[in-house]
């Protein structure tokens, strides 16, 4: 495998091959192969203490998905994203990710109540839903009210493991909700508009 197109590739079809409880015993090549991988993850070699088996489950969040998960030598049972040991863990874009999926409940409401026709050109095809005050100037705006401590650096995975806010960061995840739905203002443009639009 030349590149991590390819690798996410390959790891991929080997989760997809669907459920089973014991990789070690019933798939030792994918087994051998994952634990290889498994020791780029960011969080190696702590995140692989204790292991002595891997399974695959449907994904807790959604059940059209599949993921990894850790078997541990303690009876503890812990997932794990194949994904973030292909590619590098970028702290600023999970961040960003973290905030975006919070608010997603905002943003679907919009789109339901809006006519999803864009507002340059009329077009009603491919629509996205436009920040007007540009989202990284309104994550930005709201940082300003927390110290550089109380911001969380660390994210659990989400669905396609894009990264989420952890459950001991559910105040701040709340006052981020709470705070875009008080000053945002958004708009449907179509795809076209959305990405040729100013960014500043």
């Amino acid at each position: 495998m030349s590149n991590k197109k390819e690798k996410l590739e390959y790891f991929k079809n080997i989760l997809n091959k669907g459920l089973n409880d014991s990789l070690l015993k019933n798939r030792k090549q994918d087994y051998d192969e994952l634990m290889e991988l498994f020791k780029k993850h960011p969080e190696y070699p702590s995140k692989l203490k204790g292991v002595i088996d891997l399974k695959i489950i449907r994904n807790i969040r959604n059940s059209k998905y599949y993921e990894f998960n850790l078997i541990k030598d303690n009876g503890s049972i812990e997932d794990i994203s194949y994904r973030c040991c292909i590619y590098t863990r970028n702290s600023n874009l999970d961040f960003l990710n973290a905030m975006r999926n919070s608010i997603k409940p905002q943003i679907k409401e919009f789109r339901f109540m809006s006519k999803n026709k864009c507002e340059f050109c009329g077009d009603t095809s491919n629509i996205h839903i436009d920040h007007i005050y540009l989202f990284k100037y309104l994550v930005l705006d709201f940082l300003k009210l927390f110290d550089q401590k109380d911001i969380p650096i660390t994210f659990d995975d989400g669905i396609d493991n894009i990264a989420i806010f952890k459950k001991e960061d559910k105040d701040f995840s709340d006052s981020w909700y709470e705070y875009h739905k008080t000053h945002v203002t958004l708009r449907p443009l179509c795809k076209r508009c959305n990405l040729t639009r100013p960014k500043k």
